[in-house]
């Protein structure tokens, strides 16, 4: 199992500087040159409220997707009391953070000895 801790410590040793976005369910290895959030020409860190799906930057431990499950499971039972329109948007949500959990679980590696 990865940590978020094992993963910092894998990930820092090619010198990544790493921010931490609970709220995306991800580690941001930021590199400016292909972050998909469209930081500032200068900039030493990510637009944290700009994630994009599908930016190489992102590193997700296990932990991160839990919590995407567990996201999405909330937002599934706030689907089933709300009108069925809004009550969609939100079980396509919940499916969208259910896959970015599963690609994980898919790609996932575990850190090498003595970094856990």
């Amino acid at each position: 199992m990865t940590t978020p801790k094992a993963a910092a410590k894998f990930l820092a040793r090619d010198g990544l500087v790493l921010f931490d976005n609970p709220d995306s369910f991800l580690i941001c290895a930021f590199k400016r040159d292909t972050a998909l959030c469209d930081p500032d020409s200068g900039a030493t860190a990510p637009n944290q409220f700009a994630c994009q799906l599908g930016c190489g930057n992102a590193v997700r431990t296990d932990s991160h997707a839990q919590a995407a499950r567990e996201h999405a499971d909330r937002l599934d039972a706030k689907a089933a009391l709300v009108p069925q329109p809004l009550g969609d948007r939100l079980r396509l949500t919940a499916n969208r953070f259910r896959g970015l959990a599963d690609a994980h679980t898919v790609a996932a590696h575990t850190a090498p000895e003595g970094l856990t």
